[in-house]
């Protein structure tokens, strides 16, 4: 059973404390709960989206999108490259990209709107996107304070180039170039109100490209041969000097005769793979000789040395040492610190550590001889690597640059050989430029609208409409804090939920009342829920004891009392020594009910002459003339009784009067449920909360409660030691759903605290 310490109770510090115990999952069930839940927003959400959708159906002028293809030839020259190996020709996917960027530019669409004369297409001219229409809105604004000349200069007719300008973005914005898959292919579509208009520009633009492709290639050609030229007589006159340089140093430093006395390459690269390996070797001895050395001097514990944990003998000592404390603990609890066999089991101990160290000592000086070995490897090597880069290291430098100058005079030399290649083939091509792409497809009149589509739009509408009552769904269950089910209250509270107790009208045939209300309808919702509610309080103790169970709730009207009477049949009616007590000082309903009600009710005043198993209204249970049908009467520990057992000079003397009965109480029955006050507006039940085994809350407000109200009603607790074995949701509508899960019991003999 866990009782743990009331601080500042807060919704965080439970949430977080509630998912180390347990991960939150989200299951099909509790997402059908959310849309069943949210259904009249979801419903009406996606309502709204396809209205939506219909009306942009209704008032868009429908587009007609015509296309024209167009293939880059595989044979052209300047995007082309012929592979070495399989004689293929590869076209990048940059330079297909390049080349639909240059259909979309504006040196094509300037050329197109002059072949087709749209300056003066009312289509183009009358449309513009929100862009252009927030930026005609500004200027207009700005317009209005400008002032002289150039206001009026701004005011007046647009010249021939910003009327090019303004056409040339809406007619961009009509044209849609794309790469077909991974082919050479290339889609050029215009769109437009008219067909005929849409398949007029996409033929258009594909032969405009065509040509100025065809064009530009012929000047470039022309000047990259030039070029090429000019550059194969540099690189020619690069590549001889180059060689010269190359042969004049060999000469020069005898480079030839090298071989023979020169350095053996293997054997240094094995020197040096070898020198490393030492240095390595020599810093992981010389870590574990510090550690070591850090854990012998105390700063360290033995755990972090690799052998100390692999030896026998370590571990041995510490089996034993770990015996020998804990004997230690028993014989100090039992004996006392200056007794001979504690005196003896500290002897032992520090026997022990001796040892323990001792042999971490044995393992230092190993630590030790290791190093020292590691050391003189290394230092040999070295002397080794030292001597022989010392007799070869004015041949290595000029064996080095040599390298460098022949490297040097080959890659002249290629260069010059390719050079030569580019040239003859651009003489070639020079004489009959081949064009870069071909007409594949003709653009024609398309036949059906392309915008907008209702098969896309409605459905898209119908998504958004539910995606947005979903946001709305969500936003409202995050906003809504009241307590609306147990899970909540756990996951954020780290509370447990015990049971659900409908919402009962107590109008059964034979019903003497809601204070027994489980007894004349056994099989009803409510005598369920309370049995359930019983066996997990039952869980929460060990069997054999009494119990003292209390139940209070944050406000009034919520029906505890209720529960505690029901919760005290059940456990009569099982053959148990049962006692109510009545500590709402405040509204002693238990009392009054005792008092005016008393058999009826299945309630009488408590009497200290009578025994625990004692009738009070003077017939035993087994007696022949009690029927079977007749339930026991409960005594009830009433208000009055209680303050009458204070002392009369204290003002709260009825607190410490209570603990006192309860203690006696404890003798004489099996199982005392309490009725405490309100704990969010009343001190005494904070008070006595500390003198019974647990507490029920109760909560039958939960609508009108939201988590941080409870929390902050807990959070009056201070830092009292309590027990709360869980929360009753109290009068549940029977219309509710509700899923039991793994926190909504308490298991056998533990018990969640706050």
């Amino acid at each position: 059973m866990v009782v743990q310490e009331i601080r500042k109770l807060t919704g965080t510090d439970m949430a977080s404390r509630e998912s180390r115990q347990q991960q939150d999952y989200i299951s099909f069930r509790d997402i059908w709960a959310f849309l069943r839940r949210h259904f009249f927003i979801l419903a009406l959400a996606s309502a709204a989206g396809l209205a939506l959708g219909a009306l942009y159906i209704a008032k868009t002028q429908p587009t007609y999108t015509s296309i024209a293809r167009i293939v880059i030839d595989r044979e052209q020259a300047r995007i082309a490259s012929q592979d070495a190996s399989t004689g293929t020709i590869i076209i990048e996917t940059a330079e297909i990209a390049s080349e639909v960027e240059i259909v979309k530019s504006e040196a094509i669409a300037r050329s197109v709107i002059k072949q087709l004369n749209l300056t003066e297409d009312p289509e183009i001219q009358t449309s513009s996107s929100w862009r252009s229409a927030v930026r005609g809105a500004i200027s207009a604004l700005l317009s209005v304070f400008d002032q002289g000349d150039e206001g009026a200069a701004a005011a007046g007719e647009p010249d021939e180039e910003d009327i090019m300008r303004r056409t040339m973005a809406g007619f961009l914005g009509r044209v849609s170039v794309r790469r077909v898959g991974q082919s050479y292919v290339l889609e050029i579509g215009y769109t437009s109100t008219d067909p005929v208009k849409a398949a007029r520009a996409a033929n258009a633009i594909a032969n405009t490209y065509m040509q100025s492709s065809l064009d530009a290639k012929s000047q470039i050609i022309a000047r990259g041969a030039q070029w090429i030229e000019d550059r194969l007589v540099e690189v020619g006159q690069q590549a001889h000097e180059a060689a010269l340089s190359a042969e004049e140093y060999r000469n020069r430093n005898d480079i030839a005769q090298v071989g023979a006395f020169g350095l053996d390459q293997q054997q240094l690269t094995e020197i040096s793979s070898q020198l490393l390996s030492a240095q390595a070797a020599k810093a992981g001895e010389a870590a574990r000789l510090a550690t070591i050395n850090r854990m012998l001097t105390g700063e360290l514990p033995d755990s972090y040395v690799g052998e100390a944990l692999g030896n026998t003998e370590i571990n041995r000592l510490r089996s034993e040492l770990g015996a020998a404390r804990t004997r230690l603990e028993a014989q100090q609890a039992r004996y006392g610190a200056e007794s001979e066999p504690t005196l003896a089991a500290k002897a032992e101990i520090a026997r022990l550590e001796g040892l323990i160290t001792t042999e971490l000592v044995r393992i230092q000086g190993v630590y030790k001889s290791n190093l020292d070995t590691a050391e003189a490897r290394e230092q040999l090597l070295q002397e080794q690597l030292d001597a022989i880069k010392g007799n070869v290291s004015e041949k290595n430098l000029a064996r080095v640059e040599l390298t460098e100058l022949e490297s040097r005079a080959t890659t002249y030399r290629r260069m010059y050989e390719s050079v030569l290649q580019q040239l003859i083939s651009t003489l070639q091509k020079q004489s009959f430029p081949i064009g870069d792409a071909r007409m594949v497809t003709a653009a024609t009149p398309p036949l059906a609208k392309n915008w907008p589509k209702t098969t896309l739009i409605m459905p898209m509408a119908l998504m958004l409409g539910f995606a947005g009552g979903l946001g709305l769904a969500g936003l409202r269950d995050v906003l809504d804090r009241r307590i609306s089910s147990g899970e909540r209250l756990g996951r954020e509270l780290g509370l447990p939920t015990l049971g659900y107790v409908p919402f009962t009208r107590f109008q059964a045939p034979g019903s003497k009342g809601a204070l027994r209300f489980v007894l004349d309808a056994p099989y009803s919702g409510f005598s369920e829920a309370l049995r359930g509610v019983k066996s997990s309080i039952d869980a929460a103790f060990p069997a054999g004891g009494p119990i003292v169970v209390g139940l209070t709730s944050v406000g009034g009207g919520e029906g505890k009392s209720t529960i505690a009477a029901n919760l005290g049949q059940l456990y009569a009616n099982e053959g148990l020594r049962v006692v109510l007590v009545d500590a709402n000082f405040k509204k002693p309903y238990l009392s009054i009910q005792a008092a005016s009600a008393g058999p009826k009710a299945g309630l009488a005043i408590y009497r200290d002459d009578l025994e625990p198993d004692e009738p009070v209204d003077g017939k035993r249970k087994g007696d022949k003339q009690v029927r079977h049908d007749e339930a026991p009467i409960l005594p009830v520990l009433t208000v009055d009784q209680i303050r009458k057992a204070a002392h009369p000079g204290h003002r709260f003397g009825h607190l410490p009067a209570l603990k006192k009965k309860l203690e006696e109480l404890r003798h004489d029955y099996d199982v005392i449920i309490v009725d405490l006050s309100t704990f969010a507006t009343s001190a005494d039940a904070r008070a006595a909360s500390a003198y019974v085994d647990g507490i029920l809350l109760v909560l039958g407000n939960r609508r009108n409660m939201t988590v941080e109200w409870l929390a902050s009603a807990l959070a009056t607790f201070g830092k009292s030691r309590v027990g709360i074995l869980g929360v009753v949701f109290n009068k549940r509508k029977s219309g509710q759903w509700w899923r039991p899960s793994s926190r909504n019991t308490v298991g056998a003999g533990e018990r969640h605290g706050v």
